[in-house]
């Protein structure tokens, strides 16, 4: 309908709803008005409470605009100044007009040095604001960086019951003797949900490069190929590197909620179990001793993933308040690998050869001497040790 037509809807419908004497009579003709009208019914309540007059009262003339005869030579002097803004203009406008006029860029009159004596510098701000700079303007996002990445990694958590391996999640554990200050160790935890098989690697400080380097080196003596990659809401992880580095080499990146470390529970068990049962948690901020670390890691991996025997979560039955777990037979990481039938024969002939030649006693000597030394200064490193 037209605005007209409008107006006098409104109209009739106000002197019925003034009229009407009961709550009931009033609701009906809100409910009309509603619906003629198409709009909100708190809308509805204040325009037939102060309906508009049938016919619109003309607006008043403004009066013409000030300063219209000093706009070009505003504009000139703005442009001589390279564009800036009224609060920089304002207090050398005259000074900079007389300079140009005297140079022969334009002519002033009397009125034109009285209206740039008089123009105020909210009136100058207001004026050059319907003006278009040629300059360009640097893009800014509205949207903070973190804040577009996680848009694009999806949140998710990993079923407890998920059965294709390759489903990785990774973590940090900070190696810091109970103080934050300063640089210090960081071990990454890498664990496959479905099999157990876990890498870690320390390294010094938590970079975003420096943490893809290092889940680069593990991932590459990966047995397999992972499909994807869950970490926490952290920057070393949620970032373009790591996002870029997944999608190139078509890996699903996720991360899991904010604040709730049970959507990384396989990789944070592994932390407790294979990382602060082992190395404690003392401070380790020097180079040798990451390397001390690492060997340690090295030898450890082999271990955990070829010798040691682990129980997996298979079945959940709630009973009343209580929840029954029911687990497998222990295997290894490793057996369970070869058990998923996503490896190829010749991984899989590997990784058993490998396995059979393992001496897990050799192993465990190994490793408790490694560990009952003293850590590593700067003048005592340690060897390397590499593990498959």
């Amino acid at each position: 309908m037209s605005m007209k037509t409008r107006r006098e809807v409104i109209r009739m419908l106000a002197d019925q709803y003034k009229k009407a004497k009961s709550r009931n009579e009033k609701s009906a003709i809100l409910d009309n008005a509603v619906k003629v009208l198409g709009c909100h019914r708190k809308h509805a309540i204040r325009t037939l409470a102060n309906p508009p007059a049938l016919t619109p009262t003309k607006s008043k003339r403004h009066r013409p605009v000030a300063y219209q005869e000093a706009m070009p030579v505003i504009e000139r002097v703005w442009e001589a100044l390279d564009y800036p803004c009224a609060e920089r203009l304002h207090p050398v406008l005259l000074e900079t007009a007389q300079t140009l006029a005297r140079h022969g860029h334009l002519r002033l009159t009397d009125s034109v040095i009285s209206q740039l004596q008089e123009i105020s510098r909210p009136t100058l701000a207001r004026r050059l604001s319907a003006l278009r700079s040629p300059k360009a303007r640097p893009t800014v996002s509205k949207r903070k960086p973190l804040a577009e990445l996680r848009a694009q990694v999806p949140m998710i958590a990993y079923d407890w019951d998920e059965t294709r391996p390759g489903a990785l999640e990774i973590d940090l554990v900070e190696h810091n003797g109970g103080s934050s200050l300063g640089h210090f160790a960081y071990t990454l935890t890498v664990t496959d949900v479905v099999s157990g098989y876990t890498r870690r690697r320390a390294l010094l400080g938590k970079s975003q490069l420096a943490v893809l380097r290092e889940l680069k080196h593990i991932i590459a003596k990966w047995p397999m190929q992972p499909w994807g990659i869950h970490s926490d809401n952290g920057q070393e992880f949620l970032n373009a590197h790591l996002k870029t580095f997944c999608a190139s080499n078509h890996i699903r990146f996720t991360r899991s909620r904010p604040y709730r470390k049970n959507d990384n529970a396989h990789v944070e068990q592994k932390n407790g179990f294979l990382v602060r049962q082992l190395v404690g948690y003392e401070r380790y901020d020097r180079p040798e001793q990451v390397e001390w670390l690492n060997s340690i890691y090295a030898l450890h991996d082999r271990y955990f993933n070829f010798c040691l025997p682990t129980r997996k979560l298979i079945g959940k039955e709630r009973r009343g308040a209580r929840v029954k777990k029911t687990f497998d037979t222990a295997k290894t990481p490793v057996a369970r690998l070869i058990e998923s039938g996503v490896l190829s024969s010749e991984q899989t002939q590997r990784l058993q050869a490998y396995q059979s030649s393992q001496d897990p006693l050799t192993l465990h000597n190994q490793l408790e001497m490694m560990l009952s030394r003293p850590v590593p200064s700067s003048t005592d490193t340690a060897e390397p040790v590499e593990a498959v």
